[in-house]
This record gives structure tokens, sequence and C-alpha cells, in this order.
């Protein structure tokens, strides 16, 4: 690690990620995974940096990158040096905007459609917050800035000139992906997320035959079955660890929590828009005050999220239901149950996930055959022949301790979408 590298973990900013938790209450259901974004932005930060490097420096891709980048012979070193510092800074920077407990609730309780990476825009071109500074400061002389961080970490700051760069730090086959499916199955104690990484390093190349002359992330045609490890190891972890049924649950009534309490303490039900009062909130806030709200007699959200008392799913469509479906759920099933329970707590929750979207184009998971020409991962893998989106609607009720109240809105539900 860099000595700059230390002086950006020293802020204060960063080290707030070390009380964001990654996985939310995934804890709750997987008792292991009580790690936060800290540890994670450290990991993608050594796999951007090692990407880049392979792919930089590979003796097959010096004369590709000087036609395509437009480099001179004595340009070449400085421009490696100078996108390997700024690949590893987005790696390290891209997650310095999430919000408490990561992405709870943030469809919801984030403002005018913002996104934590629009937080983390801010922070790092903050003037108060340090971060920008010590780029530019430090680093200037390799003509880093924090401007060229945030088009890697943030389509809101412009493109960013070398195309798989930005594809390593944000795409469907990014260092983020490739870290966190592993740090997820290690804390969780599963073993979904596994896929042979060092495989992936080896065999990655670089894609020259993009309409947009932009050279962008390839593979060689020996790494097929480390990428098929890593698709399937994603959609392992979606089905079974990020869209469990009883994790979404403590998602629900923890984003209620938050909106409850965000609007007690500010008028509104969201993050505030600005960065100095957003990174005020954490998860220790948010549980300091769930301990001090908790209520057994009135059974408060704060008191069902202490006990883990969590609302019972009484309704769910298979895992890869048909949108018509989803759609004639979403409509019929919260208003008949609001009409037949009106006293019973209602949530509803729809889980999607793109794990096909290699299919969508030529261009993504190009593979470079023996032959030497180009074929895409859609059609030469047939393991993956079968994956189709992930889109699963579940309903949940408040009747932790009826029995005869839960099957009794089962049956209703069977009943209203039938």
């Amino acid at each position: 690690m860099f000595d700059w590298e230390n002086e950006i973990i020293d802020q204060p900013v960063f080290q707030r990620l070390r009380h964001i938790r990654q996985l939310g209450l995934t804890s709750y259901v997987y008792h292991g995974a009580e790690h936060s974004r800290f540890g994670h932005s450290i990991g993608v930060m050594h796999l951007a940096g090692r990407f880049v490097e392979k792919l930089l420096r590979h003796p097959d891709h010096r004369e590709l990158l000087m036609e395509r980048q437009s480099w001179s012979e004595s340009d070449f070193e400085p421009k490696v040096d100078q996108i390997v510092l700024e690949a590893r800074l987005a790696g390290l920077l891209h997650d310095i905007g999430h919000s408490p407990f990561s992405h709870t609730g943030e469809s919801i309780l984030f403002p005018n459609d913002k996104r934590h990476e629009h937080y983390g825009e801010a922070i790092l071109l903050s003037p108060e917050l340090g971060i920008g500074g010590v780029i530019d400061n430090l680093l200037g002389q390799y003509g880093v800035t924090k401007e060229r961080v945030a088009q890697l970490i943030s389509y809101q700051s412009g493109e960013y000139e070398v195309g798989f760069v930005r594809e390593l730090i944000s795409s469907v086959w990014d260092v983020d992906k490739m870290d966190y499916l592993l740090r997820d199955s290690l804390y969780c104690g599963v073993r979904y997320g596994l896929y042979d990484l060092e495989r992936i390093v080896d065999t990655i190349t670089l894609y020259d035959e993009s309409p947009d002359g932009l050279l962008r992330l390839g593979i060689r045609g020996g790494g097929i079955h480390a990428i098929e490890g890593l698709i399937l190891a994603r959609y392992f972890m979606f089905t079974q660890v990020y869209f469990h049924a009883v994790r979404r649950a403590y998602d629900l009534i923890l984003t209620d929590f938050i909106a409850e309490l965000i609007q007690s303490e500010t008028g509104s039900d969201l993050y505030p828009e600005g960065v100095m009062e957003y990174i005020a909130w954490n998860d220790p806030r948010i549980l300091a005050a769930m301990n001090q709200r908790m209520n057994k007699d009135d059974k408060n959200l704060a008191w069902k999220l202490a006990s883990r008392q969590h609302p019972k799913r009484v309704y769910e469509t298979d895992g890869h239901a048909d949108p018509a479906i989803i759609a004639s759920a979403m409509f019929k099933l919260p208003k008949g149950l609001k009409e037949q329970y009106p006293a019973v707590q209602i949530w509803t929750d729809q889980a999607v996930d793109h794990p096909e979207r290699f299919k969508m184009g030529a261009e993504v998971w190009p593979i470079r055959q023996s032959s030497g020409k180009w074929n895409s991962l859609a059609n030469v893998s047939r393991a993956l022949a079968g994956l189709v989106e992930i889109r699963q609607f579940r309903v949940y009720a408040d009747v932790r301790d009826d029995d005869a109240l839960e099957n009794q809105i089962e049956r209703s539900c069977r009943e209203i979408m039938a």
C-alpha cells in the first residue's frame, strides 16, 4: 500500500466506512456477515490495481495501447503509472458515498433519484472533506486529479478515456463484484460466491474490435470456465443470500425505521442532500436510536428490529416470475389485503437482478478463441444458456405470534390471485 493511500484511508470520511455494514442486517440470518464497506473498498483497490497493471504492462498490448490511445513511446510509462494510480483510487473510493446499512432503503430514502455514487462524487470533490486535496496535492505530479478519479466512479463527471479501465470499475464484470462475491461468501459462511479469480487474472485481455474503436475487456478462450463460474457465483449469491426472504424482511422494517428516524430529526423522511449532513448518518447512529426508541408494549419498529421480530412472508411468486404475474400481484394484493385486514400492517417487496446480461450484446464478455477470432460468451457457453432474469415478488405481514392469522392471510393471497 502506498503512503498516499494510507493518507486517504486515514481521512475521517473514509473511516466512516468502518461503520457501514456491507450487507445491512444479513447478520440476522448469516451471523458472520458483520463485515463493513471499509475492508471491501481496500479489496477492490487491490484488484483494480492488479488487473489494470496486468493489462497495461502485458507485452502483447503495448503497441495496441499506443495506437488506440495515441500515446508516444515516451508517454507510455508515465501514462501507465497514472492510470494504475487512478484505477486504485477509484477502487478505494467507489463506495465512499454509501448510506447506513449499505443498500438498505436506497431506492426509497435518497432524495431526487440520487444514488450512493452521487454522494461519493460529491465527497470526492468536496474541498471540506480532504480526500480531493490529498489526491491533487500528492498525485498531481503524475497527472492524477480528483476530477479524473470522479470520472471512474460516477458517470456524472464525464467519460473516462480508457474504456476498459472504466469497465473494470463499474460494469457487468467489474472488480467490485469480484471482491464482494468472495468476501460475502467468506463472512456469510457459504460457498455460493466462490469462483476462480486467479484464472480470470491470467486470461483477461483487451478486445480490439469494438465499433467505437475503444479498447474493451475480453477473455482468452482458456478463461471461459472461470467467467462462467463468476456469473454462476453471482447468480447463486443473489438467490441464496442477497434475496433471502428473511433478509429482505429485515430490509423492509429497517427502511421504515430509518425513514421514521430521519423524519423525527430533520422533518423529512429522506437523507439530506447536503454531503456534510449526509455523512453524519451511519450504522451506529441508527442502532443507538433503535435502542433508545424500542418499546415492548406497543411493539414498535425499533423493538421489532432489536428483538429480531421480522414480518412473516405470506405470499411469494416463483423466483423467475413472468412480469405480468408480478404486475398483477402488485396491483391486487396490497389493495385486497388492506380491505380484508385493515388492522394488519402489510409490506411488499420486489427483488430483481439480471444474471443474463452477458447475452445482451456481443461486446459483453467477448471471448478470444484459439483461432484468434472473437466470439461472444452467449454463443460459446452452454453452461449459462439457461440463465434468465431473477424476478420475485413477496408480501409480508405483521403476524409474528399469530399462526392462525398468518395462515388465513396466506389463503386470502391465493384466493385474490386465483
